[in-house]
Order: structure tokens, then sequence, then C-alpha cells
């Protein structure tokens, strides 16, 4: 029984050197491969920013008349008011934030909220940034881009980088006069897949904000989804 467990040890260890000599000798290319897409949104995140303000701001008065402050509630009630005129649902509008984090020397607080209104095209968008004249908008801007199918279509980008390493991988061998046989590992360079909007940031003064139906803003360059996947990739040549 000795004899025979020594033996099957010896056997042990010499496939152990075989399958390590292997790993050794084998000839090896590594790849990165990178695809991108542009994909048309199913829903618009369109963030709007309200702050309260003193009413002198508006008079013409200097800074140290400053007296009368706007609520935020009468701000927040003059802007849901022109959205819904713009058959804009209470549904489709949610409060991402509120607060009062900085306020000037010997004054209040100016609270502020940021709004965010769901939308199914830029039209509308647009219509929001050309019509909304409340006193007290901070700033507007398209926030988030979504997708219903954002996860398949990722998926299929990532597809599409793993083909492009191999044809990198392809041509390099080529030129070597060699052949890829097989695939080694594949590894995801870049884990953050999220879809990348290219926002458009509207800032308005306090003052300013009162001509915002003015600014004839355009939404038009800001209309896709923006989807990269990068892998690298070892192959094994023959």
């Amino acid at each position: 029984m000795k004899l025979y467990t020594t033996v099957l040890a010896v056997i042990a260890s010499i496939s152990m050197l075989q399958g390590q000599s292997k790993i050794v000798t084998m000839k090896t290319i590594e790849v990165t491969g990178e695809a991108q897409k542009f994909v048309d949104p199913d829903e618009i995140i369109f963030s709007i920013t309200i702050e309260e303000y003193w009413k002198e701001e508006f008079e013409g008065k200097k800074h140290e008349d400053y007296k009368t402050k706007i609520d935020i509630s009468v701000i927040e009630q003059s802007l849901i008011k022109e959205l819904n005129a713009l058959n804009i649902s209470m549904d489709d509008i949610t409060l991402k934030q509120a607060g009062n984090y900085w306020r000037q020397r010997g004054k209040d607080f100016l609270v502020n909220k940021t709004m965010d209104i769901s939308l199914k095209d830029f039209a509308k968008a647009n219509e929001i940034a050309n019509t909304v004249k409340t006193r007290g908008v901070r700033n507007m801007n398209v926030a988030e881009l979504k997708h219903k199918d954002i996860d398949r279509i990722t998926l299929e980008v990532k597809a599409d980088a793993v083909k492009a390493a191999r044809e990198k991988a392809d041509l390099m061998a080529a030129a070597l006069d060699k052949k890829i046989k097989d695939v080694i590992t594949i590894v995801e360079i870049d884990q953050n897949m999220n879809a990348i909007p290219r926002p458009q940031q509207m800032a308005y003064s306090r003052v300013a904000s009162m001509e915002a139906g003015g600014q004839n803003v355009d939404y038009e360059n800001y209309r896709k989804l923006e989807i990269n996947a990068s892998v690298r990739v070892v192959f094994e040549m023959e």
C-alpha cells in the first residue's frame, strides 16, 4: 500500500510539472477591444432648481435694502402652475432635494428645492426651458437620459468590444504568420457601464430667471445616450 501511494504521488507530480511546462511555453497575445453605441432615450429627466429671493432684487434697490423674502412655497406654486399649463402632470414631478446651505451675512437662509420632471421627448424640454418665467428659477438642465432596455443594449456593446478584440488579435497574429487558437481570459476594463448623457446646463441668477422664457434653448444636440465598453482579452496562438 505504501509503495502504491508513492507511485501515485510521483505520477501526480509529473502531471503537475507537465501542466506547468505547458503554461510556461504557451504563446499568447493580449489585446484590448472597445465598442460604442448611441441610443435614443425613451425617458428624459429634466431638472429645475428654484430658490427663495428678495423682492427688492427686482425693484433695483441696493443689497443692504433687501428685506422682503419670497417664500419657497410661493415660487413652487408659481412654477407648478406654469408646468400644469404645459400639460405636465404632478405624477411626473418628483422633489429631488431641498435645503438652505448658505446665507448672506446678516440675512436669512434662502431655501432651495430641486424638482425632477419625467418627459418623453426633447420638444417638451425645449418648451419648458423657453416658456417658464417664474421668478426664483435658479437653473434648469437635462439631468438624466434613460432607456428601458439599457441593460440588454449594454451587454450587446460589451459583446461588440470582445469581437473588436478578436479582430485586432487576428490582425496582429497574422503579421507574425500566426493564427489565434483559443481565448484564455476576458476582463472588463470599464466596470461602469452606465449610459452617459450629454446634459446642457442653463444657469440663471435669480434676477435673470425672470427672463428665462427668452433664452430660446434647444436640446437638439443632447438627444443620445452614449454607451461605451472596453475589455482586455488574452488569446492563445498556435
